[in-house]
């Protein structure tokens, strides 16, 4: 069994995994920590630990050359234009 690959998903106040919607840093190579926008994280909650291989959002009006601004090193998907090995099922 294959595991899906993380993305880095932006979004107005937060950032979060793709793989587990769990809250990271925009600055995270792997989702090794737990950030939240609003409240707090649960304490029992733990990261997935994933390597994040893009970045995306789903705000409409964020193009890739926004996303690319936040960070270079990842490839940048405007909403809606994931490819199909990177969306969640």
């Amino acid at each position: 069994m294959t595991t899906r690959p993380a993305v880095l998903i932006v979004d107005a106040y937060s950032t979060k995994c793709s793989r587990c919607g769990k809250g990271t840093g925009i600055q995270d190579t792997h989702h090794t920590r737990l950030l939240s926008g609003w409240g707090t994280p649960d304490p029992r909650d733990k990261p997935c630990g994933q390597r994040f291989v893009a970045i995306s959002t789903r705000r409409l009006g964020v193009t890739a050359e926004e996303l690319r601004a936040l960070r270079p090193d990842l490839p940048a998907y405007a909403s809606g234009d994931l490819p199909a090995h990177l969306r969640s099922t």
